[in-house]
């Protein structure tokens, strides 16, 4: 119907940018609205007419056929003859190209389009040309058809498999990447012996850049060494950067014949889910993101689970991120004492950030931000050898130990009553940040032998 209301023999696709031979662009003729440039990645017409301007190809294979077209639009007398024109305002073709900030996704109750918010028009076909085929998949996530807010996933279903169909279960080879000092390391582990996956089809290959956590993984592998098909460690002493620990755990599967998947983590993930494994490989598809990145950094399978749950943002030329289509966005302030904390947190950052200004008429100009209770706590066994469970008198609370576990004093660390997790002593210098009032009763776990000093502060008491 709409290529009808052109009311002409043969349609192009437009934008705004013109390719190959610039030197034609005087050549073009003007338009009042719309894109004035003939892009060949969409065409329409009568099968007559485009047989017509097909029949005038006399040049080679790897020649131009944008050029081609271009010259030929840019005769007068054969625009006149054939009827031609450009879809100048995206009503059927929408170029990528130069035009992403034009394009948005209109969602309805039932199926969701493309929109062009210059033209106002909802283009039928979507060309990802040049450099834009990162959003064109992007917007594959929701259309043609693949998402809605009536039935939600229309694809994610397709060609899924049942593995308790499968007479035997596929071999996986997990990577597990170790790329900084990583709080609860051991639970990480203890997760991964969990998988509700057989143990005996899974490779583990490790890639440790901390001495640090070179005795965990010690305690680890003599535990499980018979758990699992193979267990493969790389140390800090390999000197391996990020992308040749990575590429050398998806090589070790390339090379063995009965690697069926590779299951990439960072050990900075909380992978609570002891189904996990099973659900990406039922999906059926050759990579698989597990669930929103925002949340779960770095676990990858490479084989997108639900691709429009991830919170998905956009680079603009300039590298600066833009709108994201699949975020929430509320017109209105929001009101509620679940925010109150934010701008002492905000004060008690600024005393980090800020300092003299050299302008001459507000200088000097220092911050009023600060904490009204920063002290030092002493724990030792013959006085205070740990402290009873409690809530502290604040918003939150930052902890930073002052000396070291094993070389200083032997015990200590922090536990949390209502989800049963322990954090040992960290390293000096480190510093953990939990909720104050309300949520998190802790106590504090007793100090065996030595001297063990940590800085408390208490930020909005």
């Amino acid at each position: 119907r709409k290529f009808q209301e052109a009311n002409h023999k043969v349609l192009f696709a437009a934008e705004g940018l013109i390719w190959p031979d610039k030197r034609l662009q005087d050549k073009y003729p003007s338009v009042r609205s719309g894109k004035r440039f003939l892009n060949s990645g969409g065409i329409m017409g009568y099968a007559p007419y485009v047989n017509k301007l097909v029949e005038q190809w006399n040049l080679h294979e790897n020649d131009d056929d944008q050029l081609f077209y271009t010259k030929i639009y840019l005769d007068p007398q054969q625009r006149e003859n054939l009827n031609m024109s450009l879809d100048h305002k995206s009503q059927i073709f929408q170029n990528l190209n130069g035009a992403i900030d034009e394009v948005l996704l209109k969602f309805g109750t039932e199926r969701v389009r493309v929109r062009n918010t210059v033209y106002d028009t909802l283009p039928v076909i979507v060309h990802g040309n040049a450099n834009t085929k990162m959003y064109l998949n992007y917007l594959g996530n929701y259309i043609p058809n693949s998402w809605n807010y009536e039935r939600g996933c229309g694809v994610c279903d397709h060609n899924m498999v049942d593995l308790s169909q499968l007479k035997e279960y596929p071999t996986v080879m997990v990577g597990v990447f170790i790329e900084q000092p990583t709080p609860f390391l051991s639970q990480f582990f203890q997760r991964l012996v969990t998988l509700d996956y057989p143990k005996h089809k899974l490779n583990v290959f490790v890639h440790n850049n901390e001495v640090y956590h070179e005795r965990h993984i010690q305690k680890f592998w003599e535990e499980n060494k018979d758990v699992f098909n193979s267990f493969k460690v790389v140390g800090p002493e390999e000197n391996l950067s990020q992308g040749e620990a990575r590429n050398m755990g998806m090589g070790l599967c390339r090379k063995d014949p009965s690697c069926d998947y590779y299951f990439s983590m960072d050990a900075d993930v909380m992978l609570t889910n002891r189904q996990t494994l099973r659900i990406l490989i039922e999906q059926n598809r050759c990579v698989t993101v597990f669930l929103s990145q925002a949340i779960l950094t770095g676990v990858l399978l490479y084989f997108c689970l639900r691709p429009f749950e991830k919170v998905c943002y956009r680079i603009s030329v300039s590298g600066h991120f833009n709108r994201s289509e699949n975020v929430p966005v509320l017109p209105w302030l929001v009101y509620s004492p679940d925010m109150s904390p934010i701008e002492h947190v905000w004060d008690a950052l600024d005393q980090r950030v800020q300092r003299r200004v050299p302008v001459p008429r507000q200088y000097p100009l220092f911050s009023q931000g600060y904490a009204v209770m920063n002290f030092v706590v002493k724990y030792t066994p013959g006085r205070q050898a740990y402290l009873r469970p409690h809530h502290d008198s604040s918003t939150f609370t930052i902890n930073v130990a002052l000396n070291s576990k094993g070389t200083d004093f032997q015990g200590g660390g922090c536990r949390f009553h209502r989800y049963n997790c322990s954090l040992d002593s960290p390293r000096k210098g480190w510093s953990f940040m939990h909720p104050g009032r309300l949520t998190h009763l802790h106590e504090g776990l007793p100090t065996t032998n030595g001297t063990r000093y940590i800085a408390v502060s208490f930020i909005d008491p």
